[in-house]
């Protein structure tokens, strides 16, 4: 007891005199962090940082539920942080200080605002996971020059690998994520002209669409676009890189439109993992089956209900491509329009391990995380 009360002291007061300095952070940096919520419970942080801004995956490492997306703000000058969700003024809030470059403390603020629960979180890299390098672009234009006018505004964010004892497998890893974020196949296969290209095309699609309908309708107010293009980094370990696209477009109407493109990606050897690889043969109808049981219950529905009754497109949810990875388990996401109406919203479901017994393949490469 001694001894620990001792190294708590000890570490407080390092952080004491190191919060005192100045904390060198990077203006664009990705962290795979690791540590415990209360001193028990395990948490996997995935932070990407990009100037004074952040934005976060967080995965609880022994609970079944799917993972928190949070965004945030950073002082570059004593790396003082919070991070929250996006977009709810309720909700569980981080805040904390970086203490070095590449260790992090504070405390989880509960959803009620009634309790705090501390936390310490340390970069790490075990075996089987990647650094990663992300690369950052933006900007804005106006459709004329006047001070009225409409624009365009365009945030990308692209997450490749960094330095690795296998460069084959980097250069292979590298190519996959560019192609997960842009179609676009004549650009160099190199983050900063993927991005450059994005934007200028972007940009001349919208100054081509809109410049003739400003002139005759100046005071239509559809003609402000936005595209936001992140990366989201969800699990990086056990050589399983699971990562997401998050895009969003607005180019005039109702509404924008949001979609999420998850990839799994076996590090062994740099190749996007298929169900068909993760799965044993005909394993379609029992999955089907946990899926259509978990989003029943989702929604508070009996087993008897039929989904087509409350909204959805289908009363038997099958299993999507567009899947990914946690230590808890492999989730399904349906986007905008895939099994719901845009009213609706996406379909986020996560099967754990535990229920996805007999179904997947043995030598799988998840098969360590079952």
């Amino acid at each position: 007891m001694k001894r620990n009360f001792l190294l708590l002291a000890l570490f407080g007061l390092v952080c004491g005199l190191t919060l005192s300095a100045q904390i060198y952070l990077p203006k664009k940096a990705y962290m795979h962090l690791v540590g415990r919520i209360n001193d028990q419970q395990e948490i996997t942080l995935n932070l990407v940082k990009v100037n004074d801004s952040m934005y976060a995956d967080l995965v609880y490492n022994n609970e079944t539920c799917t993972h928190a997306v949070l965004f945030g703000k950073v002082d570059p000058e004593n790396g003082s942080f919070w991070l929250k969700h996006p977009f709810c003024d309720t909700g569980m809030v981080f805040n904390g200080n970086f203490i070095t470059r590449q260790s992090l403390s504070g405390n989880l603020e509960s959803e009620d605002g009634e309790k705090q629960y501390p936390f310490v979180l340390v970069e790490s890299y075990p075996a089987g996971s990647l650094p990663l390098l992300v690369y950052f672009k933006e900007m804005a234009i106006k459709l004329v020059e006047k001070e009225e006018s409409p624009q365009a505004e365009i945030h990308q964010c692209l997450i490749v690998p960094g330095e690795s004892s296998n460069p084959i497998i980097s250069d292979s890893l590298q190519n996959m994520m560019i192609q997960s974020y842009t179609t676009v196949k004549s650009v160099p296969r190199d983050p900063g002209s993927v991005l450059a290209s994005v934007q200028n095309q972007f940009i001349d699609n919208y100054l081509s669409s809109n410049k003739s309908l400003y002139e005759s309708m100046p005071e239509s107010a559809s003609m402000n676009w936005t595209l936001l293009k992140f990366m989201h980094v969800l699990y990086n370990d056990n050589y399983l890189l699971s990562y997401y696209l998050l895009s969003y477009a607005f180019t005039g109407g109702a509404h924008g439109m949001e979609t999420q493109e998850f990839t799994v990606i076996n590090m062994q050897n740099g190749i996007p993992l298929t169900l068909a690889e993760i799965f044993n043969k005909g394993f379609e109808p029992d999955l089907t089956s946990v899926l259509t049981r978990k989003l029943k219950k989702m929604y508070h529905l009996s087993a008897q209900d039929r989904l087509t009754d409350h909204g959805f497109f289908v009363d038997d949810i099958t299993p999507t491509s567009n899947f990914y990875v946690t230590g808890n388990g492999i989730g399904f996401y349906y986007n905008h329009y895939d099994i719901a109406p845009y009213s609706n919203g996406p379909t986020d479901i996560l099967v754990p391990f535990d229920e996805l017994k007999g179904m997947i393949k043995e030598k799988s490469p998840i098969s360590v995380l079952k």
